[in-house]
């Protein structure tokens, strides 16, 4: 090796070591992470609150008996339909929902006919053994029991409503709202619509002299059957209210829907795994409208679609209080 050769080696090693005692002696401090609103809240001393799901209804139904016989692995949690993952999932792949594997002779119409559980395969699914193919379920080989089967044959005897009460229609029917969405605009965007202690129809928290940020998924049939999404719809208008039951003083804000949506992978405040459009949105700070820490600030929701002559009420007083609450926040 030539002496310029060595030379250029050394050079080279000083370089390498200098550039590494650089690096660890001049290291940049990393920034601080973002501050979390939510640190110092005891979720515990918030008195959510406590909601009984009636079992009659098709929450109840979801919440007592679908997602616990038949959202298994490798079952209804998404494999196969139905699919029982969510409560509005089950109810748009159970009523009024064509049959993939029906019967060759004398076929039912849907998985559920409102008003008739002799025609609704889910009712024979549940109640029948007439293999090969068309066994009982639950597919655990236990049959569910009698009083869970009085329960079901009574909400398709009674036309099937969804978890609004609203009876299913197959002519037009008025749009309807599947979640919302919150986030503090002024915290990293930092999503709240989450926050409800595990209870998905509980109260959300945030904070009341924060700016939050709404959005709330719509979608509505046309008279010709085809769905379509809150962008369609006008009106659009909120209210909010400390009174679940009295809006007559309820401050009323208009809602803004925006030309491209924001796609949110959520229903009811739970994930779904694929992005669903938000178009309407609205961004208020609760304690400019009135409101202060400890409160409850319940919201309805006012859409309108082009084959009805008033708007839609959501919620509306007559819904279950669950329901309510869901659409609700409770402030810090």
């Amino acid at each position: 090796m030539t002496k310029n050769h060595l030379l250029l080696l050394s050079l080279f090693c000083l370089l390498v070591f200098a550039c590494s005692e650089s690096l660890v002696t001049n290291e940049d401090p990393l920034p601080d992470p973002p501050e979390n609103p939510f640190d110092g809240i005891d979720y515990s001393e918030n008195e959510i609150p406590q909601i009984e799901v009636d079992s009659a209804t098709f929450l109840g139904l979801h919440t007592y008996i679908f997602s616990q016989a038949c959202n298994q692995p490798g079952c209804h949690d998404g494999t196969f339909e139905p699919e029982f993952r969510t409560v509005q999932s089950a109810y748009n792949s159970l009523v009024y929902h064509d049959i993939k594997k029906n019967y060759d002779v004398d076929p039912l119409p849907y998985r559920v006919t409102p008003g008739e559980p002799e025609n609704s395969m889910i009712w024979h699914r549940l109640t029948m053994h007439n293999p090969p193919n068309f066994e009982q379920m639950p597919s655990s080989g236990i049959p569910l029991g009698q009083h869970e089967l009085d329960l079901i044959q009574n909400w398709i005897e009674a036309g099937a409503p969804d978890i609004y009460g609203n009876l299913p229609s197959l002519s037009s029917v008025q749009p309807t709202a599947l979640g919302l969405a919150a986030y503090l605009p002024d915290f990293n965007d930092f999503r709240v619509d989450t926050a409800r202690g595990g209870v998905f129809f509980n109260p959300f928290m945030t904070l009341a002299a924060e700016d939050m940020e709404l959005w709330f998924l719509y979608i509505d049939e046309t008279p010709a059957g085809d769905t379509i999404f809150g962008n369609e719809l006008t009106y659009n208008k909120i209210q909010f209210s400390d009174d679940p039951y009295d809006f007559s003083n309820a401050v009323e804000l208009q809602m803004q829907v925006v030309l491209i949506p924001n796609f949110i992978s959520s229903v009811f405040s739970q994930e779904v795994g694929f992005p669903i459009p938000y178009y309407q949105t609205i961004t208020v700070n609760p304690a400019s409208l009135g409101f202060a820490p400890g409160d409850i600030v319940y919201m309805r929701t006012y859409v309108q679609d082009s084959d009805h002559d008033t708007p839609t009420e959501i919620p509306t007083a007559a819904n279950e209080i669950y329901i309510q609450t869901y659409f609700s926040c409770i402030l810090q």
